[in-house]
This record gives structure tokens, sequence and C-alpha cells, in this order.
């Protein structure tokens, strides 16, 4: 299992927990505009005044549950996983990008839209996918640097891995073929082959 796993939440942390799902899932399912603070605190069983309580208007709310949903993925991007050979940690770390894009696919496609459209939500989503982003390209350019050669810079080829994921996460938006996004995962498995290795020796006992 690649994501880990949340603390049980009790008392305020769980009443603000309901919230939050609950407001996300109404932000994806009829829209940001649409949605109320009255739906949402029917929606996560609790009263309009408590949803206030814990959140002080609709975008303080869209803000927190956003950065809810995007915290298992950055808690998984910055785990510790240096007891694991580069090879594996690298093929892990694509695997927590694409366990976290399965997972949340309909976000995703909201976050696309809000980020284009929506003003007063655009800098909140870009600000976090920047920083997620960033956080990825850190964590791929650490490892790739212990598994090529010293010569080589291992930025590019990092900058260049999370595009390829990037894009493909964007064009599924777009593209529901099984057979191109299936072409799509092969592009980034021959990319990871190409990238050059130390001696395999000493890359294992890295």
């Amino acid at each position: 299992m690649h994501a880990l796993e949340a603390p049980e939440l009790t008392g305020k942390a769980a009443t603000q927990e309901r919230i939050l799902v609950a407001a996300m899932r109404l932000f994806l399912e009829v829209g940001y505009e649409k949605t109320t603070m009255a739906q949402v605190a029917e929606a996560a069983g609790v009263s309009r005044a408590t949803v206030f309580w814990h959140f002080s208007d609709k975008k303080s709310l869209f803000r927190e549950a956003f950065n809810r949903l995007v915290e298992p993925f950055r808690r998984s991007v910055e785990r510790d996983l240096d007891t694991i050979s580069p090879v594996k940690r690298l093929q892990e770390q694509i695997a927590v990008y694409r366990d976290f894009v399965s997972a949340q696919q309909q976000a995703i496609d909201g976050f696309v839209r809000w980020a284009v459209s929506k003003h007063d939500l655009r800098e909140t989503v870009i600000t976090t996918l920047l920083d997620l982003h960033q956080r990825v390209a850190g964590a791929l350019i650490q490892t790739i640097s212990e598994l090529v050669p010293e010569y080589v810079d291992p930025e590019p080829i990092a900058v260049g891995l999370i595009t390829l994921l990037d894009g493909d996460v964007l064009l599924s938006l777009f593209d529901q073929s099984t057979e191109r996004a299936a072409s799509r995962q092969r592009a980034v498995e021959a990319y990871v082959e190409m990238i050059p290795r130390r001696d395999e020796t000493s890359v294992a006992s890295h």
C-alpha cells in the first residue's frame, strides 16, 4: 500500500474532518458557487453555526478542504525511503504519483477547471499544486542523483520525468482511450529505462 494511514480522529478534529469531507464532495459534485454552507452542514451532520465556528467563510473552507485532499499525497512524497535502493525508490515514487492520480481523478479534473476559470480560487489551487510539483521534483532529483553516474546532472532528468507524468495527467482529462493511456505509461517506463546508471554494484549498496 503506497498511501500512509491517517490517525483516527476524535472530538473537534473529527467534526472538522466530517465538514471538510462533505465540503469537498459538494464542491466537486455541484460546483463551488452552488455549494452553500448550509448544504455542507447538512451533509456533514452538523449545524450551520458549527461550520462557521470552524471556518469563517466558504473560501477558507475550500482552502482547508483542498489542503486536506492533497495532504496524504504530500506525506507519501516526503516519507523516508532511504532504506531501499534508488532503483526501487524511483519505482515507488512513480507509483505514489500514479496512485494519487488514479484515486483522485474527479478531484484533479476539478482542480484544473478551478485553476483555469475561478479567479477567487485560482491562487489557492495553483500555489498548492506547484508546491506539490516542487516536492515531487525534489524527491525525484534526490533519488536520481543516487542512481546516475556522478558526472550526470540529475535535475533535467527528474524534470523530464515529472513533465511526462504531469502531461499524462492532463491528457487523461481529455483523452479517455485506455490504449493511448497504456502507451503513455509505457513511454514513462521507457524513459526510466533510458536513465544512465552507475555500476549496478555501487547503486545497490548506496
